[in-house]
């Protein structure tokens, strides 16, 4: 029987956050993690043989995953297996489709402690309109994990609202099995527990980082839309970042450095409507730096090459 009884917090997210239509803000919900009495983690390691987790992001057009942020709990440990981070189309079922890239990790390198746990792709990866990224724990069914239990930290119960219900696969899970295909469910619909019919309606931690095409946009729970920053790669003194508010609000740019140290950072008040707003290089050195943009509604993230 899996019923959930413990739930553990952890510090908040502080840099990178990909949040597209209904995802949620760490800096407002601190992820946690759910365990059962004995049997493991409800978004990790368990005698259930769990093995792989996801979250669907959607943008409007094409795109390109650089890497993601990953928040995890777990039991810190000893393990010799390997984990990998992976990114799927979106089949015509909702669900996870043909894996389209990924990243094989070792369990050592991935913290439980909630801290962000930055994941960079050899290669860029092509997405168009929506995509899964998920955590793979492998075949620890068959294979021995050691001392080391790692699970997808997210949200609290309850921080999915019921508008976003109607997305079948928002968040997903694939259950060990030995059959032809592999076998995923809806989370919160498919994975139920004896005591409600339905699993909590949560977020998991999985965020993308996501070079956006010229045309690409990501919206904001209608709040807000954004676009790709332009022109990237950036020649002179100014970048520019379209947005659109459906009222007026604050628009926050913070510049981040691939380690994580705060560069610069500006805020305006923007009125409800369309605008090109300027980030300011100051005397950034040439390099790849990351964006982090916070308009009313959720965060996003983009990756600049300053020459």
């Amino acid at each position: 029987m899996k019923t959930m009884l413990l739930a553990v917090a952890f510090m908040p997210f502080t840099l990178w956050a990909q949040d597209t239509l209904r995802h949620f803000d760490p800096q407002t919900y601190t992820p946690i993690v759910n365990a059962y009495p004995t049997e493991g983690f409800y978004t990790g390691h368990n005698t259930y043989g769990d093995e792989e987790f996801g979250e669907k992001y959607l943008i409007s057009g094409p795109g390109q995953l650089l890497g993601l942020i990953a928040i995890h709990g777990g039991t810190d440990g000893n393990s010799t297996m390997n984990a990998a981070y992976r990114v799927y189309q979106v089949a015509n079922t909702g669900l996870p489709g043909a894996q389209i890239g990924g990243k094989s990790v070792s369990y050592s390198s991935i913290p439980v402690d909630g801290s962000n746990h930055f994941v960079a792709f050899d290669n860029p990866i092509s997405v168009m309109d929506s995509f899964f990224v998920t955590l793979d724990l492998g075949d620890y069914t068959h294979n021995n994990p050691g001392t080391k239990r790692i699970a997808v930290a997210h949200s609290a119960d309850g921080t999915r609202p019921m508008s976003d219900f109607m997305v079948y696969g928002r968040n997903v899970i694939r259950w060990h099995s030995h059959g032809p295909t592999a076998d995923w469910k809806d989370y919160r619909t498919e994975n139920f527990t004896p005591t409600s019919g339905l699993a909590p309606a949560v977020y998991f931690a999985l965020f993308p980082i996501v070079q956006m095409g010229s045309a690409s946009t990501v919206q904001f729970h209608g709040q807000a839309e954004v676009g790709a920053a332009y022109p990237n790669p950036v020649t002179g003194n100014r970048v520019f970042l379209p947005i659109h508010l459906s009222q007026s609000g604050e628009a926050k740019l913070q510049l981040f450095n691939l380690e994580g140290k705060l560069l610069a950072q500006q805020s305006e008040t923007l009125s409800a409507g369309s605008h090109e707003l300027p980030f300011d290089r100051a005397a950034i050195p040439s390099g790849t730096y990351i964006l982090l943009i916070e308009v009313p509604g959720g965060q996003m993230a983009q990756q600049l090459i300053f020459h």
